[in-house]
């Protein structure tokens, strides 16, 4: 009998140690699922972290919602020629685009492909860039972040009438893209369409009073 226990209890505990590995690494992805949702995708990336550590890095589907919040910080928050996040790398994305091949996910593998255009024009290589941003629109012609980009690529080579269209398609597609309203009044400013220009400004103000370089910008041109 003694011998008995002596084979079940090691056993007991190893399933009770299972369990509870099982359970904190569940409370992690949760957790990092919660920061998915408010757009926090830095703390999002850590939490995913820590659950795919503690599985062994066996559980490749926490791996991808690592990578999917780690690329998301680049198109979440894309500011135009800056530095690409601490750590992200080319690698990261072809891994997810590898992973997302699947008709049924083009419109995340389009987001994806966007992210990858603003982080390849952000170490300089912009003919890539604009091949990865012209394959996210073939796969979802709605992927606003998408034109907004494409027109940032096509104003920085001197198309600007292409760059103009690409931000009003945008505009006609989410109208309360700030974003979006900002990068056409400096095109139309740059191409001495000052009126219109202003008009863009205001609508950016409006939709983010918070804006200071719209505003600044919109004085500006106003004291012309």
């Amino acid at each position: 009998m003694i011998m008995l226990l002596a084979f079940f209890i090691p056993s007991l505990q190893d399933q009770w140690d299972r369990y509870q590995s099982r359970r904190i690494i569940q409370q992690y992805v949760a957790m990092g699922d919660e920061f998915v949702s408010e757009e926090n995708f830095t703390m999002a990336e850590q939490a995913f972290t820590k659950a795919y550590e503690l599985s062994g890095d066996t559980r490749l589907d926490i791996e991808v919602k690592r990578l999917k919040a780690k690329v998301n910080r680049i198109y979440q928050n894309p500011e135009w020629g800056s530095k690409p996040p601490e750590g992200l790398e080319e690698l990261d994305f072809q891994f997810l685009l590898h992973m997302q091949a699947g008709e049924e996910q083009e419109n995340e593998r389009a987001q994806i492909l966007t992210s990858y255009g603003i982080y390849l024009a952000s170490i300089g290589k912009q003919a890539e860039a604009e091949r990865k941003i012209r394959e996210a629109l073939r796969m979802n012609p709605s992927e606003v972040l998408a034109l907004i980009n494409l027109g940032n690529l096509l104003d920085e080579h001197g198309k600007k009438e292409e760059a103009e269209k690409s931000y009003r398609k945008a505009i006609t597609l989410a109208p309360r893209n700030a974003r979006a309203h900002y990068n056409l009044a400096i095109l139309l400013s740059e191409s001495g369409h000052t009126d219109e220009s202003v008009k863009e400004l205001n609508k950016v103000i409006l939709l983010d009073p918070s804006d200071s370089d719209a505003v600044h910008q919109r004085d500006l041109l106003m004291k012309k």
